[in-house]
C-alpha cells in the first residue's frame, strides 16, 4: 500500500510540474557601451559594467560604463526631464562626464546629444550618443601653463538594464 501511495504522489507531482505552463525568462545580460573618443574606440560590456539608473522623482536617467575593472575610466551619461525614446539635446537636457587617469578634471560636456531608440519602463534603455567634452587642466606651480582640453566622442552606442535609483528629493 505505501508503494502504491508513493508512486500516486510521484505521478501527481510529475503531472503538475509538466503541466505548468513555461514562464519565458528575458535576460538583460547584453548591456554594452562603445564610442569613440578623437577617433579611438572604448568598449565596456556586461550588466557589472554597464548600467543605468532612473531617479523617478527628479526625472533623470543615468547611463554609466565602467570601462577598465577598477572603476578608474568611467563614462556617465545623464538626461534630465526624461520622457522616453526620442532626442536630447543642451545643457540642460543631456551632459556627458568622462573620467580618467589620464586627466585630473573630468570630461564634461560643452554641446552634443542622446537618441533614446528603445525604452521598455523599469527594466531596459538602449541608445546612441556624441558630445564634444572640455577638461580644464590647471598646471599648479605654473598659473599661466593652464590648458583647456577638447576632446570629440562619436559613434556612441549603448544599450543597458535599468536599476531603480533612490529619490534625491527629501
Amino acid at each position: 500500500m505505501k508503494q502504491l501511495s508513493f508512486s500516486a504522489l510521484l505521478l501527481l507531482i510529475v503531472l503538475i510540474t509538466g503541466s505548468c505552463k513555461k514562464i519565458p525568462v528575458i535576460n538583460y545580460t547584453n548591456s554594452s557601451i562603445s564610442f569613440k573618443i578623437d577617433g579611438v574606440s572604448k568598449e565596456a560590456k556586461g550588466n557589472k559594467n554597464v548600467f543605468s539608473a532612473y531617479a523617478k522623482e527628479e526625472n533623470i536617467m543615468m547611463v554609466i560604463g565602467n570601462l577598465d575593472a577598477t572603476g578608474d575610466q568611467q563614462i556617465s551619461l545623464m538626461i534630465n526631464n526624461f520622457h522616453g525614446v526620442g532626442e536630447y539635446s543642451g545643457e540642460e537636457n543631456f551632459i556627458g562626464i568622462y573620467n580618467t587617469p589620464e586627466f585630473e578634471e573630468s570630461i564634461i560636456s560643452k554641446e552634443g546629444k542622446i537618441k533614446i531608440t528603445e525604452y521598455t519602463e523599469g527594466k531596459s534603455i538602449k541608445g546612441e550618443f556624441e558630445f564634444k567634452g572640455v577638461a580644464f587642466i590647471i598646471n599648479i606651480g605654473n598659473q599661466n601653463n593652464n590648458t583647456e582640453v577638447t576632446k570629440v566622442f562619436s559613434d556612441g552606442k549603448f544599450s543597458a538594464t535599468i536599476i531603480d535609483a533612490p529619490d534625491m528629493i527629501p
